[in-house]
This record gives structure tokens, sequence and C-alpha cells, in this order.
């Protein structure tokens, strides 16, 4: 009959500390997708002092604000449709790596909060558990290095140097090095850091499980050894 080895209270509480983890990074991915600041701006006009404007770029939608000194005017902004005209077909690549990334981040974090919860809660050592959980973290951690990476690429090769369409570009307006990233691009860095803290609390889980496993087991009998029979 197969003995019945069970995880210790501690690796389960550890497991599932992962899971408060998991629920971080996905509400961090959640804010950084449906807001509008991946890329700040603040334009200015040829020639004018008083001219200002303020941009806003998500990974989905923007707004542009430019003031010519007499009130705002506001442009709502396609960001996939300004990537595509005003950038070309390599910013489009950099951009979905960008918003896949992402969003692949978000659904292994999802799982990997949903692993946890399941590990945790069962006593029972299954290790295709433990394998699917350390999967998710890093298949989410991997995304996101994506993601981050794919948009500081587009921002120094691209928009940095232009977060305005051409209509504005005629009236004088310009951006080129008044542009910064904004918080919901670090909120996806910051989920990263969350998402490598699960993984490496997960393999001390692990080790520190198989050390305990190690301990506890008799040492074994080798029946081959000859009795020696004292008389």
């Amino acid at each position: 009959m197969p003995q019945f080895v069970k995880m210790s209270i501690r690796t389960r509480a550890l497991v599932f500390l992962t899971f408060f983890g998991s629920c971080l990074a996905i509400g961090l991915l959640l804010v950084s997708m449906t807001t509008n600041h991946w890329i700040r701006a603040t334009p200015r006009r040829v020639n004018s002092t008083e001219a200002k404007g303020d941009v806003n770029f998500g990974l989905f939608y923007g707004s542009q604000h430019l003031n010519l000194g007499f009130g705002v005017r506001t442009y709502p902004v396609n960001v996939y449709t300004f990537i595509r005209t005003e950038n070309g077909d390599s910013s489009f690549w950099l951009w979905l790596l960008s918003t896949l990334g992402t969003g692949f981040g978000l659904l292994a974090c999802a799982v990997a909060a949903i692993a946890a919860v399941l590990k945790s809660a069962s006593a029972a050592k299954k290790g295709g558990t433990m394998v699917l959980l350390l999967t998710a973290n890093i298949s989410a951690a991997g995304a996101q290095v994506v993601a981050f990476v794919a948009w500081l690429v587009q921002f120094y090769q691209y928009l940095i140097h232009n977060v305005l369409i051409a209509e504005h570009h005629k009236q004088n307006w310009y951006s080129t090095g008044l542009a910064y990233l904004g918080y919901s691009f670090y909120l996806v860095v910051i989920s990263t850091i969350v998402v490598l803290i699960n993984i490496t609390i997960l393999l001390y889980a692990k080790r520190r499980e198989h050390r305990d496993r190690n301990r506890r087991e008799p040492p074994t009998v080798d029946k081959n050894h000859p009795v020696i029979m004292l008389y």
C-alpha cells in the first residue's frame, strides 16, 4: 500500500503566500492596461511661451491636450492607429509585443493564483500542481519582461521623438525630448518583481520540503546485506 505523504503546514503557508502575490500582480497589470499613462509628454510650440500641451498614451487609447493660450483643445488618440500611421511596421510589432506580453502575463498570473489555492488547500504532495504553479509564475514573469522591454525599445526609438500627429506638426508643435515613461508602464515592472518574488518563495518551499522529507525518512536497510549471527 503506497504511503500518503503530506506537505508540512509551513510549506503550505509559503505556497498560499504566493496567491496574494499573484493577486497583487493581477491588480497591477489590470490598472496598467486600463490607464492611459504608459507615456506622458509636455509638447511645446515653436516661438511660443504661452502654448503648452499635455499628452497621455496608454496601450490602446490616449489623449492630446493642446493649449494655444486661449483654451485647451482635447484630441482623443487611438494608439494602434497612431503607431501604424506615424511610426510604421517596426513600431507596430513592438506595440504588439507589449500588448500581448502584458495580456499573457495577466492570464498566467490568474492561473498561478488558482494553482496556489489548490496546492495549499491539499495536504497531499502532488508534484503536478507544483510544476503548474512554477510554470505559470515563470511564464508570467517572462511575458512581462518581454512587454516592458518592447515598450522601452518603442519609447527610445520612436515615442521619445514624437507623440503628435502630422496636423499638429504643421501647427508648429513639437515633442522631441519632452516625453517620459508614465506610471502605467512602471506598474508592469513592479508586477514582474512581485512574480519573481513568488518564484523565489516557491523554490525555497520546494527545497525546504525536500530537506524535511529527507530528515523524516528512516535510513534504508539493505535486504541483501548478510545477517551475522553470534552464537
